[in-house]
């Protein structure tokens, strides 16, 4: 991802404390990093990034004094928000580029694991959409040792990782089953170096993840579903599904899930929610910025959840608009770059 716009950050917030340490730390050690091979230049660069983000590694690309530095979190979606935070806070440095997650490999490649290789092209892929990302199921195009099994599998992932890219691997892929020994003479999958078309074209086509936002009014499906209290009683609940928010779904920029919760305990409050909830979708959807998602009314509650690009600048327009209302409201702000809340009700 390169060339986001810089996420606005409380100067007290400890991400950003750590942020600003890691980046001044790199300046002041810029020129003599320079000076170092690329092995070196990259052993340097994460000794400065350890102590503030101990999940996160530096790579290098590129050969002193010019080179880019490529910021991972090793396809942890959990690191991936101090990630994000870290390179939209990067300073100007003279001749160094600087990109969040591994890119996509051009070429295919082999590994070599406990005395074990295996090349990329010898790695079956089929897939099949499946609640709103790409499920997988992996075989080989050789005959793997059954103490080599572990090896092989956890090296195809390592290998999905580098051709389809750190973040499209960890968000955009969903269940990754392998093809019992038994069952991979008749397994017809295609070779991982030419997957990336079919992969794309899954994500586009048939998912519908164009990326990009509907113009005029939005498209709706309702959906009614129970789930269990803790009592073990049953709450009915109604949904409200933005069936055009698909489009969005993995989008690099709208990682946040801003939710609003308004009790509403009367048709005059529930009109009162609704006018609230068409305000801030409207602010919200200027310049892109964010998109309603889906509604949800449970026992008397109806809460609002958007995807948004910026949470800062999200609840402060969120929470202006409350000065107009009498409702109380509730605001939860989660970092759901797979939009696991929504994908819930694509059925």
């Amino acid at each position: 991802m390169k060339d986001a716009q810089p996420m606005p950050i409380e100067a007290s917030d400890p991400r950003a404390e750590a942020c600003a340490a890691f980046w001044n730390a790199v300046s002041a050690r810029l020129e003599s990093l320079r000076a170092l091979p690329a092995r070196e230049l990259m052993e340097g660069l994460n000794q400065l990034l350890e102590p503030h983000f101990p999940r996160l590694a530096a790579e290098v690309a590129g050969d002193p004094p010019g080179f880019k530095l490529v910021l991972t979190a090793h396809g942890s979606v959990d690191d991936f928000e101090d990630l994000m935070t870290l390179v939209r806070s990067r300073p100007r440095l003279p001749q160094v580029e600087v990109e969040a997650f591994r890119q996509r490999a051009s070429d295919g490649f082999g590994m070599r694991m406990n005395n074990f290789e295996l090349a990329s092209s010898e790695v079956l892929v089929r897939h099949e959409p499946y609640r709103g990302r790409v499920a997988l199921e992996i075989g080989f195009s050789k005959p793997i040792p059954m103490d080599m099994r572990d090896h092989a599998r956890h090296m195809s992932l390592i290998m999905l990782d580098h051709i389809l890219g750190e973040y499209d691997f960890a968000v955009k892929v969903g269940a990754v089953d392998y093809v019992e020994p038994d069952a991979q003479a008749d397994f017809k999958g295609v070779p991982l170096d030419d997957f990336v078309p079919l992969f794309d074209a899954c994500w586009r086509e048939e998912l519908g993840h164009t990326g990009v936002f509907a113009p005029g009014e939005h498209a709706w499906s309702g959906l009614s579903a129970t789930r269990t209290s803790e009592d073990g009683g049953e709450i009915e609940m109604v949904v409200m599904r933005n069936d055009s928010a698909t489009a969005l779904v993995g989008r690099a920029d709208l990682c946040h899930r801003l939710s609003v919760a308004v009790p509403v305990e009367s048709g005059e409050e529930l009109e009162e929610a609704r006018a609230y909830e068409d305000r801030l979708t409207a602010r919200l959807q200027v310049h892109e910025a964010g998109c309603c998602t889906h509604v949800v009314l449970e026992e008397g509650v109806r809460t609002i959840h958007f995807q948004v690009a910026d949470p800062d600048s999200a609840i402060t327009q969120a929470q202006s608009l409350q000065d107009d209302m009498e409702l109380a409201t509730t605001m939860e702000l989660v970092f759901d770059p797979t939009w696991q809340s929504y994908r819930v009700w694509l059925g």
